[in-house]
């Protein structure tokens, strides 16, 4: 990621509009984008107005940007710099814990791939970037990992958490319903299961309240494109009139997922796990806005699982993602392309 920020600060034209919320080098760029509302929440919590244009910080979740808060109170003006150090370290968490969970659920060998293929992932350069993903898949894969040995409670906790991190986390109340069906004696247990939506129904009431209106946060995620399937056509558009490069560029990667879920089966991808792609693209597909679909598929780790079960095509394959990553981390860096 930093021969990435190092590219597109220094040898291509910077877009203007993309401000970091941090100054110097490397750490710029990886505040940018979502990065700077992050970091604005960290440091002045969220406000009731819109911050720029009709966007509302309050559509973020809040658990990142309180841990980036909390970390650095002693030293508010390295900020910056320990949001991204904070997401690195999360992510090497998560590498350990996807190398744990599959090997548990596959095998030594695809554990080892899996974690090549997520790092050298298109879209991997958020997980070192001052965004909330490295924190959302780590909770997400602690939570599978427990529930695997059957620890209802540790698990529902994690994903209520994951829930406080991004919304998609309320979506682990399936894989881990499936997951502690099968491993649980007691199947009472089940009722920690009610943890698992808690956290995000909580912050989307208190945006009610905050904002003024029982919608305030469907009406923020509005605001940013996400108003629900059928939306361009409500507005007299179409695929067609819409499709410029950036946006093929969204489908191409929509079409790359959704042709990864025929593997599933033939991959022996356990169903609680299969769950995980299958409800990622829904959500994405039923929120209306393919920008970001790279960045949101990539979280749903199952991908991974069968692109490092193809060992004909490891190799080719984590060479030209190689490549991908670097490319699509200096047009992200340069403003070219929303991550």
């Amino acid at each position: 990621m930093a021969a990435g920020a190092v590219a597109a600060e220094n040898l291509l034209p910077h877009n203007p509009n993309l401000v970091g919320a941090s100054g110097g080098p490397i750490i710029s760029s990886l505040t940018t984008w979502d990065g700077w509302w992050y970091l604005q929440i960290a440091r002045n919590g969220y406000n009731a107005a819109p911050l720029t244009g009709q966007y509302h910080d309050y559509a973020f979740f809040p658990l990142y940007p309180a841990l980036v808060r909390a970390l650095s109170l002693a030293t508010p003006a390295f900020d910056g710099l320990i949001a991204v150090l904070l997401s690195n370290v999360l992510f090497l968490v998560a590498l350990g814990l996807l190398y744990r969970l599959t090997a548990e659920v596959l095998d030594e060998e695809r554990a080892a791939w899996s974690c090549v293929v997520l790092c050298l992932f298109p879209f991997s350069f958020v997980f070192s970037m001052a965004y909330a993903e490295s924190l959302f898949l780590a909770l997400s894969l602690g939570a599978l990992l427990a529930a695997e040995r059957g620890h209802a409670a540790t698990a529902s906790l994690l994903a209520g958490l994951a829930g406080l991190t991004r919304l998609p986390g309320v979506l682990l109340v399936v894989p881990l319903a499936l997951i502690l069906w099968k491993r649980l004696d007691d199947r009472r247990a089940l009722a920690w299961l009610v943890l698992v939506p808690l956290g995000a129904v909580a912050f989307t009431a208190w945006v009610g309240t905050f904002a003024g209106a029982a919608g305030g946060f469907g009406g923020a995620q509005a605001a940013w494109g996400r108003n629900g399937i059928g939306a361009a056509a409500a507005i007299g558009g179409n695929l067609a009139s819409q499709l410029d490069p950036l946006r093929l560029s969204f489908l191409v990667a929509l079409l790359a997922y959704v042709f990864l879920l025929v593997y599933l089966r033939p991959d022996r991808i356990p169903l609680p796990y299969a769950t995980i792609p299958i409800l990622t693209l829904a959500a994405v597909l039923m929120s209306g806005d393919l920008e970001s679909v790279g960045r949101y598929g990539m979280v749903a780790f199952p991908f991974v699982w069968v692109l490092a079960g193809r060992r004909r095509f490891r190799a080719p394959w984590t060479a030209l993602s190689a490549v991908l990553l670097l490319a699509a981390s200096v047009a992200a860096f340069s403003g070219r392309m929303t991550p």
